[in-house]
């Protein structure tokens, strides 16, 4: 019992330093009166990035708002951006910040969206990058630092050497981000680049509707880029998917309900940005649907390299109840292949959990496994990926490792659900920190869940043992 207790409590001393993660909604593609947005400024009052903002900070299900600008003129209001407007936006996106209430950050959305052409989102310059060298009222050049119009190649390097910067593609096409003013040049189009791979964290799942003028949470765009993900990913990219409004009018969260969402431990610019460089994120039709996808214990946007096979566990937990109509992983491999596109491997219905085990694949060769939602109502959450590359032998460690456990949530007050990855008998014990057992079931499903609301308010340890195998994670009832 001793040895059992000094496991437990080396363990949960390991876990205790573990990253937990919470889930912020919001949306990181809107524009202001400074470029070609608060179209309808004159009904709304509002028409500048402090008025956006306060108007953000009342949206339901809103953790954060970033307002990217045009980031050049053209003409007035198409798109209409000037340069002393940057540094106007980042001082009232400081001000209007709250650190672990409200974020409010300002980029630019770089490019035209001409054949060839396209957007990109970026966040982390305090100065402007752009091409014109003159606009309306503006002395000198309308760019603090200048990059082609044409130029995919700098800025795509600009972004990837600017460590505090990440580019994300707003509405791409395959022959966007040429570099050559082709078509086969295009992103989709060609083969990898390591260099823009570095620059590039994500894409949206959806866009917009850019237009939209409603305010109800409920116009959502039929727009859709999962193949164009499937299709970068398969080329070799690292990037994950997420969700644009595009908004253009004063409706900032509430032209409809979809989020870009991630996964932080507390929110913070800089772990906002932390988590879209690493790919922490996912898009979610869903205002606040809060997803738990891990490979091998490690969440979306891992990059990892083991002897042992896979082991997806995840889990679907709704504020509001719904039910996943569908639960679909799906797999591809990024070597630039056609028929390497991701596909589905696994598929559950009705069902909130799922875990599967990937024994068929190839040693040396990296995959990627993301997960696709769909819920009772039509609405549907995709995942950034994990990936993943398996090593040419399994050492017998590593052979004893392959039982894998997910639980949630945590902290808990009523019910503990819990997923194996594996068919029981499971001995589920839950104890006070000096080992003594309080509640104790045996269950033979890999998804089981035990009432814990006789458990006053404190931390104890969950105790989950199949086999030869034994697992102890720390538990906060609340």
């Amino acid at each position: 019992m001793k040895a059992i207790i000094f496991s437990c409590l080396f363990i949960i001393a390991t876990y205790s330093r573990s990253q937990v993660y919470n889930y912020y909604f919001g949306n990181l593609h809107a524009h202001t009166a400074f470029s070609d947005g608060n179209k309808d400024s004159i009904s709304s009052g509002v028409s500048k990035p402090d008025g956006s903002y306060a108007y953000a900070k009342l949206s339901n299900n809103f953790d954060f708002l970033g307002i990217s600008e045009h980031n050049h003129y053209s003409s007035a209001r198409n798109p209409g951006f000037k340069k002393p407007l940057y540094q106007t936006g980042i001082s009232m996106a400081n001000a209007a910040n709250q650190e672990g209430s409200f974020l409010a950050l300002y980029g630019m959305e770089y490019g035209v969206s001409s054949a060839y052409h396209g957007h990109i989102i970026t966040y982390g310059f305090n100065q402007l990058i752009g091409w014109e060298t003159s606009a309306p009222g503006v002395t000198g050049n309308n760019y603090d630092v200048f990059n082609g119009k044409d130029d995919y190649d700098g800025i795509f390097k600009k972004i990837k050497n600017n460590p505090g910067s990440f580019g994300y593609l707003a509405h791409p096409w395959y022959s966007d981000y040429s570099p050559d003013g082709s078509s086969t040049g295009g992103l989709g189009n060609s083969s990898y680049n390591a260099t823009y791979d570095s620059a590039i964290v994500g894409m949206p799942l959806r866009n917009g509707i850019a237009t939209s003028s409603l305010a109800d949470y409920n116009d959502y765009s039929q727009g859709d880029y999962f193949d164009i993900y499937r299709k970068l990913l398969a080329i070799g990219y690292h990037l994950g998917i997420g969700y644009d409004h595009d908004t253009h009018y004063t409706n900032f969260g509430r032209s409809n309900g979809g989020r870009l969402v991630i996964l932080a431990p507390s929110l913070t610019r800089a772990n906002l940005m932390t988590a879209m460089q690493q790919m922490r994120f996912y898009g979610s039709d869903d205002a606040n649907a809060k997803i738990d996808f891990k490979l091998n214990g490690s969440v979306m946007g891992s990059i990892l390299t083991g002897t042992n096979f896979p082991v997806i566990n995840l889990i679907h937990n709704d504020a509001d109840g719904e039910q996943a109509d569908s639960i679909k992983i799906w797999r591809g491999v990024g070597n630039n292949s056609f028929f390497n596109w991701a596909t589905v491997v696994y598929t559950t219905l009705q069902n909130n959990t799922a875990t599967f085990v990937d024994n068929n694949i190839l040693p040396g060769m990296e995959y990627h496994y993301f997960i696709e939602i769909k819920q009772a109502d039509g609405q549907r959450i995709v995942t950034s990926p994990v990936w993943y590359t398996k090593a040419a032998t399994v050492s017998v460690e590593e052979q004893q490792d392959r039982y894998y456990f997910d639980y949630f949530p945590n902290p808990v007050s009523q019910q503990i659900n819990m997923s194996m990855s594996r068919c029981g008998p499971h001995n589920c014990i839950i104890t006070d920190l000096t080992g003594r057992p309080l509640i104790t079931e045996i269950v033979d499903e890999q998804q089981a869940s035990i009432d814990i609301a006789v458990l006053p308010k404190g931390i104890y340890l969950l105790n989950v043992n199949s086999g030869p195998f034994f697992i102890c994670r720390k538990l906060v009832v609340e």
